[in-house]
């Protein structure tokens, strides 16, 4: 056994883990095979006890066929007992062909089949009986099997005696009831001897299951005896092996680079080992240097670590330095173009007071002037929305909430948009037949609805455009409805955020905040604003805000 244990020590860990696994491959293998052995031996027993009920049930049968031919004198009735006695008929086939030297299998297959046993069922019941016949309970069936024959031959012959009598006009009553008795007598002999077929089956499945049982447990026994031990070796070498070098890490971890493990066995463990002594003697020799390189590199990254704080806060200042800019910038840009703006809403009045002919150049000085108030809203616009991300970013977006009827601001604001919808030709309405007073900012919400509006003219396709306005469960909800290009599915959550744009030409421009700062007023109001389309189907834009405010 010490041989065994110190030659289990020196081999690899990797040859004890393929003996260990191999070993139990082998015992569960063996445990595999004699459950097939016994499924199979337990199946053609089944089978047999599934054909003894299929015998005695047509033999039952026929007898009362034969019973009831005698009161009906039905030759149907006759023809029912003959087809029922084809299923014991064709077992006995199979049962002489059996007990031959040189059995013919097909012989066989078909007398078990015309005893309506299953295709499947026939290979194991002829390697049961072929090879299992001489035990006692085995034995015992197949004689009770071969009585059971017998007597149906005896039965076979009462029975076309019975039916010779009932149709012969010189029987008299007295004969036709001795048959009769005769065939009852018969039956109740059979029945006998097929209740010791089943209970000699049943005796010898028990037997099977005791020993495959017993097998199986000597089995898992012996797997989980050897299985434990080689563990327990295994384990118990690795454990002493992973401890000790554990207790080297230790000292290493604390700097004592000195102290030299012993060497326990000759497979990986023990080779670590040796590393980890080589290791040792390596690491102190280098030691010092390293802690000095350590010290020089924790000296540059402290360095590094200022230098990223101050670029950091100077960053975090340029960006402040940024957003005052552009709020200043987008607020003093506001009066020249307000003025600029006013100018040119005066000068069509002044040119229509100076009656100048229609001539060509008039109506080009007049369609200039359009174009340049559509161009100075357009700027005023976007001068408003950097003015709205700028006040976002630093937390100076504020709402005046006061009691105000929705619709009312919905059609205050398709109202506004009218001359850009007349530009592009848009049909515009608005369903909003009841007043929703609600807790809003007036302003705010008019920039909700004229933003989804100026969104629906450029995607809309110069198709109608429709908004409505209702309420729902102390909700107010707002929908805008186009019937445009439409928004694919993985790009609806991206166009509310900053500069994010669906872009479908080259015509249709714009920075991409209008969606963004529509979605910050709407959740300010503390409601939800979101997207259904499919391309090419347009897309319903719908808000949804509380009556209330919000805390």
């Amino acid at each position: 056994m010490k041989i065994f244990i110190n030659w289990w020590k020196d081999i690899s860990i990797s040859k004890k883990l393929y003996i260990v696994v191999g070993i139990m491959a082998v015992l569960i293998s063996g445990e595999l095979l004699t459950l097939r052995f016994a499924m199979k031996k337990l199946s053609a027993v089944r089978a047999f006890v599934g054909g003894e009920a299929l015998w005695s049930k047509a033999q039952k049968n026929a007898a009362f066929s034969l019973q009831y031919y005698g009161i009906t004198r039905d030759e149907k009735d006759y023809q029912k007992y003959l087809d029922y006695l084809k299923i014991p008929e064709g077992d006995h086939q199979a049962r002489i062909e059996l007990q031959k030297k040189n059995p013919n299998f097909e012989v066989i297959r078909q007398g078990f089949l015309q005893g309506q046993i299953h295709n499947d069922d026939i290979p194991p019941m002829v390697d049961l009986l072929g090879g299992f016949y001489w035990i006692s309970y085995l034995h015992k069936a197949i004689e009770s099997w071969a009585g059971a024959d017998a007597g149906l031959d005896q039965f076979k012959e009462i029975g076309a005696r019975y039916h010779q009598l009932i149709q012969s006009h010189f029987s008299d009553k007295k004969q036709i009831d001795q048959a009769l008795q005769k065939i009852i007598r018969l039956n109740e002999e059979l029945t006998l001897l097929e209740a010791n077929f089943s209970e000699a089956l049943g005796a010898g499945s028990r037997w099977l299951e005791h020993i495959v049982i017993s097998l199986l447990f000597l089995a898992v026994l012996m797997v989980e005896s050897i299985g434990l031990t080689l563990t327990f070796l295994t384990s118990r070498s690795i454990s002493r092996g992973l401890a000790s070098l554990s207790e080297a890490a230790n000292r290493m971890g604390r700097g004592d680079f000195t102290h030299t493990l012993e060497v326990l066995s000759k497979d990986e463990i023990g080779e670590l080992t040796v590393a980890v002594n080589s290791m040792g003697q390596m690491i102190q020799k280098s030691y010092k240097e390293l802690e000095a390189r350590v010290e020089e590199r924790t000296a540059e990254l402290a360095k590094m670590a200022t230098e990223n704080a101050k670029l950091y806060e100077e960053a975090k200042a340029a960006v402040q330095v940024r957003d005052e800019f552009l709020s200043i910038a987008s607020h003093e840009l506001k009066t020249p173009l307000t003025s600029l703006q006013l100018h040119l809403e005066v000068l069509p009045l002044f040119l229509d007071k100076l009656n100048l002919a229609e001539n060509a150049e008039a109506v080009k000085l007049k369609e200039m002037l359009q174009t340049s108030e559509y161009q100075s809203t357009r700027l005023a616009n976007l001068i408003e929305e950097l003015m709205d991300i700028t006040r976002l970013r630093l937390g100076r977006l504020q709402l005046r909430h006061e009691s105000s009827d929705l619709s009312e601001i919905a059609k205050k604001s398709v109202s506004n948009m009218d001359r850009e919808a007349k530009r592009g030709n848009y049909l515009i309405t608005v369903s909003a037949d009841q007043p929703v007073i609600g807790q809003f900012d007036p302003s705010r919400i008019s920039q909700v609805i004229t933003n989804l509006i100026s969104n629906a003219i450029k995607y809309g396709a110069g198709k109608p455009i429709h908004v409505t306005v209702k309420v729902f469960e102390n909700r107010a909800q707002v929908f805008v409805k186009d019937q445009g290009y439409g928004i694919p599915l993985d790009q609806q959550k991206r166009i509310f955020e900053r500069f994010e744009r669906v872009v479908h030409d080259n015509s249709i421009s714009g920075l991409g905040l209008g969606l963004y700062i529509t979605r910050q007023i709407v959740e300010a109001h503390g409601g939800t604003i979101s997207v259904h389309s499919n391309p090419g189907e347009g897309a319903l834009f719908a808000v949804d805000l509380p009556l209330a405010r919000q805390a």
